[in-house]
């Protein structure tokens, strides 16, 4: 579940026809009408051990099948201060992980990483999105106004790094996770554009980076 959650479904209101009881197969047509977006989040991680400030950004192309997925943070583990500048591109078929602090990365063909962030995001047709929440142990709250959008608040328990529940909650509009909130830590969209105008070149690998090509997986 914690895998899907920034892409599973969303809000009434606010230009969305979707509600709880919604079946995924008509979310997913609300999703395609939604052709591009560019959404910017900003997250805060705070425990005992470490404390963390992270932004990411996220370029969505659906139509031309094309995704780009900055990441930035500065975090703080026992006192030790790190920092991470990262990119993934996912366009024609292929993959590029990349390193900006070092500017290396590696391409590969799509299907091969171990992990794609963008599987098993949609059930079967026919579920409606509250009975995928409650399948999952969770329940929907109501509706709550972020970011001047109408959105459907979802309260579930997700296991933490040790395996114990952890009760979090998710704002959810067309698809799209808006907030994400629990004891630790604080996810939330701090700027969110449909239907964008995005620069070709957000879906280029920058100048002066060293690719390496994984080979094909057997």
């Amino acid at each position: 579940m914690a895998a899907a959650a920034l892409f599973l479904t969303s809000c009434g209101g606010g230009g969305s026809n979707i509600n709880p009881d919604s079946k995924m197969s008509e979310v997913a047509g609300e999703m395609a009408g939604m052709k591009t977006y560019m959404i910017e989040y900003k997250s805060t991680l705070s425990s005992n051990e470490i404390n963390s400030v992270t932004k990411t950004v996220q370029w969505v192309d659906t139509e031309n099948d094309r995704y780009a997925f900055f990441s930035e943070s500065e975090s703080n583990y026992m006192g030790e201060k790190q920092t991470d500048n990262s990119l993934m591109i996912m366009k024609d078929g292929y993959s590029y992980i990349i390193n900006l602090k070092d500017k290396t990365g590696f391409k590969t063909k799509d299907g091969e990483l171990e992990e794609d962030p963008t599987a098993d995001i949609m059930p079967e047709d026919d579920v409606t999105f509250r009975q995928m929440i409650e399948a999952e142990g969770g329940k929907i709250l109501g509706n709550e106004k972020f970011l001047g959008r109408d959105c459907i608040v979802v309260e579930l328990n997700q296991a933490d790094d040790s395996g114990e529940p952890l009760l979090t909650k998710m704002w959810y509009y067309k698809g799209i996770m808006l907030k994400m909130q629990n004891s630790f830590t604080t996810m939330e969209a701090v700027k969110f554009e449909e239907n964008a105008r995005i620069p070709a070149e957000k879906f280029e690998v920058p100048a002066g980076i060293q690719l390496m090509e994984m080979p094909g997986m057997p």
